[in-house]
């Protein structure tokens, strides 16, 4: 069963006629299909990506800009007469890239596009932030005033560009959305990691397996960005985003397992040798991260100020991926 396309991105009434976008990061996996969505509600896209190939693969209808967060002319140019700028690139993964790269890019290139947007009056700045500036395991329920612990280099370096946008608080609107580890289209290189182990009788649980995980679909993911752009609530507010469901690790591989029709995995395997172990089995650190986190996430404030309303069930979009999966032999 393919899940449903959020009505959010459907139904917003044309309300981006007349409005112009600049999106950073316009070639990574949220990017592209944000690019389309908003080109469907009548906004006016440009996209950066520092990948040329970009320009022969990006949707049609976006205007293309080639080059990097450190180009201040280019930042510059692409927010002149720009009403809104999500800002999506990032360095994600922490083993591929060194800390001062990670830390340029992610926190230096954030306050690079911030003054493009101040000095173009750009009046709506939307930051894709991530659950990793709470930190890796926490016990208490996450709200958006809770305290920001991150544990790592990547939550730290959003954490740090979190606190950039709040310094030009004063001069720009902005939005930051913290969100949940992402799944679906896009996004099922890591999963099929996972799916393989488990087809092939080689997965593991790590810890007890009871270890609460945040997850968020792709669809969900846009239908929030783009309700950020519309609501006035959103201005100079933070909100978490997941699909407000609670997991577990158990449980989501146990899911995968009976969708592949596969045994379940019932072998257990410590933190600290897996940490070891994880170049051997395919694991990067990054995948490493989410697997062994432990939080729980309260969205009610985005439902309530941005009127977000999840709606792809994670059973349906897993059966997505474990078709294609299966498809890809």
């Amino acid at each position: 069963m393919t899940p449903k396309k959020n009505a959010n991105l459907f139904n917003l009434k044309k309300s981006g006629d007349g409005k112009t976008v600049f999106m950073t990061g316009g070639g990574g996996r949220i990017g592209r299909s944000l690019s389309r969505a908003l080109i469907r509600n009548g906004y006016t896209v440009r996209a950066l990506s520092h990948d040329k190939e970009f320009i022969h693969t990006m949707p049609a209808g976006v205007v293309p800009y080639v080059g990097d967060l450190s180009d201040k002319k280019l930042l510059n140019d692409a927010c002149r007469g720009v009403d809104i700028v999500y800002h999506l690139a990032a360095i994600v993964s922490e083993y591929r890239e060194s800390t001062k790269t990670l830390m340029d890019v992610n926190v230096g290139g954030t306050e690079n596009v911030l003054e493009a947007c101040r000095k173009n009056g750009v009046g709506h700045f939307i930051f894709s932030s991530s659950l990793d500036v709470y930190g890796r395991v926490r016990q208490e329920v996450l709200e958006e005033e809770s305290m920001l612990n991150p544990t790592d280099k990547y939550g730290y370096s959003k954490a740090m560009a979190e606190r950039k946008i709040l310094e030009y608080g004063d001069k720009i609107d902005y939005t930051i959305l913290r969100m949940a580890t992402i799944y679906g289209t896009g996004f099922e290189s890591s999963y099929f990691k996972l799916f393989k182990a488990i087809k092939t009788g080689k997965a593991y649980i790590i810890g007890d397996g009871k270890n609460s995980l945040s997850m968020i679909n792709i669809e969900d993911v846009l239908s929030a960005m783009l309700l950020a752009a519309e609501r006035k609530a959103s201005n100079r507010n933070v909100y978490n985003l997941s699909d407000g469901v609670k997991y577990t690790q158990e449980g989501l591989m146990n899911l995968a397992a009976d969708l592949l029709k596969a045994e379940r995995p019932t072998r257990h395997i410590s933190q600290l040798v897996v940490s070891l172990v994880a170049k051997s089995r395919g694991l990067d650190s990054d995948e490493l991260r989410f697997l062994t986190s432990n939080r729980i996430v309260d969205i009610g404030k985005a439902k309530k100020e941005l009127g977000f309303e999840p709606s792809v069930d994670i059973k349906d979009g897993a059966i997505d991926m474990v078709r294609d999966f299966l498809s890809r032999g």
